[in-house]
């Protein structure tokens, strides 16, 4: 049976696509088949984030001129499947709500697991993609406004009946200045189930145009990436030990230089 998740978030800049990205790559992992759909209309960045900036048809196409789902539906090349939106601004337009509910219901049995990059707020298409979730996972950083923000999103599920599964804190540095995981979690009432920490890595593989499990396995933030999956799927995950590839070395790799 195809599980929903949808990765929400009130506001952007909290690293929702990074995580519904490399999410999606860790839970390929563990030998899952996986869809990553981009609903975030205003910022769509799925196809960015994995080099595919020109792609023949987007979610935008599918629900303009009613082409199947899987017209949209691109493989990449380490295992991971999308369904992007269009990044040029003339398809930033009101969207059909109720047709995109339609639409993502119909890739159930495609895939063991639905990844949707919801958009930001509160508006039809979030509120659409929270009531189709099985469980939805709230994206936020360990500052306070960002958790005020990730309370709003949680009642929102809350309202339509909906599991929050948990919070996945982002950009963690584990300093003084953050909220603490036991502060967070009294506040929200919700567990924290990720905590992804602020490292390079991550940048480097947005240049790259990667997923940050996929170009630097061992990197924290690819570790936790991957322990957030095994959480999920209820299956234990051994961490890697391997040595950590820098930026050059996965260049070379793609070169065929080593």
């Amino acid at each position: 049976m195809t599980k929903f998740l949808v990765i929400a978030s009130s506001k952007g800049g909290m690293g929702k696509t990074t995580t519904a990205i490399n999410l999606g790559t860790a839970l390929t992992v563990f030998g899952r088949d996986v869809i990553v759909v981009d609903c975030n209309f205003s910022a769509p960045n799925v196809s960015l984030y994995l080099g595919a900036p020109n792609i023949s048809t987007t979610l935008h196409d599918v629900l303009d001129n009613d082409k199947d789902i899987t017209d949209a539906l691109y493989m990449h090349s380490m295992g991971l499947k999308i369904i992007p939106a269009s990044p040029s601004l003339k398809d930033n337009k009101k969207i059909d709500h109720v047709k995109l509910s339609k639409l993502l219901k119909s890739l159930s049995g495609k895939a063991d697991f639905v990844i949707i990059d919801s958009a930001e707020g509160m508006d039809d298409v979030a509120i659409s993609s929270i009531k189709l979730g099985d469980e939805i996972l709230v994206v936020a950083t360990p500052e306070l406004p960002s958790i005020s923000d990730a309370l709003r999103t949680i009642k929102l599920a809350q309202k339509y009946k909906k599991k929050v599964r948990g919070v996945i804190l982002t950009r963690v540095y584990e300093d003084e200045l953050e909220l603490s995981k036991k502060q967070i979690e009294s506040i929200l009432e919700t567990p924290v189930i990720a905590l992804i920490p602020e490292d390079e890595t991550i940048r480097e593989a947005v240049k790259i145009k990667n997923p940050v499990t996929h170009t630097h396995p061992s990197a924290p933030s690819s570790q936790s990436y991957k322990e957030l999956a095994s959480e999920l799927l209820g299956e234990k995950y051994v961490e890697s030990v391997e040595k950590q590839d820098t930026l050059m070395d996965y260049a070379m790799k793609r070169l065929g230089l080593k």
